[in-house]
């Protein structure tokens, strides 16, 4: 019987091990604050094609949605790429986005877009976009100016 515990005991360690790696080698942007504090951080992340973000809710209730028509909004996705919505996140909520296609991703949480609560990954050798702001809530055309870049590492 103490053979089969201690195999059941390396066992564990070794799903732990690979489970913690896993999570380290993430990109990973979270999604903070309620109301007026709502924000994801970091705002703005390049990434390269292929890449995974995953997105954690810290505190509130949230959403990460593309800038695209099929979310009622104005495209700010490459052309190519598939528009996503995660659906409702509580605190605690984990959710994952592959990036496959080159270019910029504006996104946005629908509870608390009109105040500014959007981000922007940039994939590959992307600088910028040729969005047309006239068509986003203000607030969110300032967060998304404003966001410093966070490199993935």
């Amino acid at each position: 019987m103490k053979i089969k515990g201690y195999i059941l005991l390396v066992f564990g360690l070794m799903t732990a091990s690979h489970a913690f790696s896993f999570s380290s080698d993430t990109l990973k942007v979270q999604i903070l604050g309620i109301g007026e504090d709502a924000r994801f951080s970091p705002v703005v992340l390049q990434v390269q094609p292929g890449d995974v973000i995953l997105f954690e809710v810290v505190e509130g209730l949230h959403t990460v949605t593309s800038y695209h028509p099929d979310n009622r909004r104005p495209l700010r996705i490459p052309t190519s790429a598939q528009s996503f919505d995660s659906g409702m996140l509580n605190k605690g909520d984990r959710w994952f986005l592959e990036i496959k296609e080159e270019g910029v991703y504006d996104y946005f949480c629908i509870p608390h877009e009109r105040l500014g609560h959007a981000g922007r990954i940039i994939s590959g050798t992307s600088t910028s976009a040729d969005y047309d702001d006239s068509l986003i809530p203000v607030e969110v055309a300032k967060t998304l100016k404003s966001g410093e870049v966070t490199e993935a590492e």
